[in-house]
């Protein structure tokens, strides 16, 4: 079989095996699985249940007969599980800036003098970061401060980068921790 090719979908070899055995045999009893994968007892029995759970391999039926879930489906459900876990592990990089933000203020509170505070936002910065959390459209939020679009939007993109941010939203969220707005 050569690679590992569903490892990038968090399969491990083992269970790629078994799934790609029921793909050329479906309806192989798991009994009759373990001597072919000179496995322990209950260790084919436990990766069959994962593929089960993965959404890769059908229930028994009432003869303990076990059908492999068509692959492009399956594939799709994978990839779906493995974006928002790639999401979520994105999430938590992109809040390392949190953590630097903590540690300059540790470091300040140290009376280092170092990596001194962000000056708070002006009027007019204030009032775009509260329209950013008002308002859906960057024409509303530049038609509410009274400006055209492409200073509102230079605003925004300002305030983002003073903030750290990595976006729109997380601008907003760092602006309210800091108490700006």
């Amino acid at each position: 079989m050569g690679e590992n090719e569903m490892s990038v979908f968090g399969v491990p070899e083992a269970e790629e095996e078994i799934y790609r055995h029921f793909l050329r045999n479906p309806g192989t009893r798991a009994d009759d699985l373990r001597p072919l994968l000179h496995s322990r007892p209950g260790e084919a029995r436990a990766r069959i249940a994962r593929l089960q759970e993965l959404g890769l391999l059908h229930a028994e039926d009432a003869e303990r007969r076990i059908f492999p879930v068509d692959p492009e489906p399956a594939l799709t459900r994978l990839v779906d599980v493995r974006l928002a876990a790639l999401h979520r592990e994105l999430r938590r990089v992109t809040r390392s800036r949190h953590v630097i933000d903590g540690l300059r203020a540790e470091q300040g509170g140290a009376g280092s003098g170092a990596g001194a505070a962000a000056p708070r936002p002006s009027g007019i910065e204030r009032r775009v970061l509260v329209s950013m959390c008002t308002v859906g459209k960057d024409e509303a939020g530049a038609r509410e401060l009274g400006v055209s679009v492409r200073t509102y939007r230079r605003h925004v993109a300002d305030l983002i980068q003073t903030l750290g941010a990595a976006s729109r939203a997380q601008a907003a969220l760092l602006a309210r921790e800091r108490g700006w707005i």
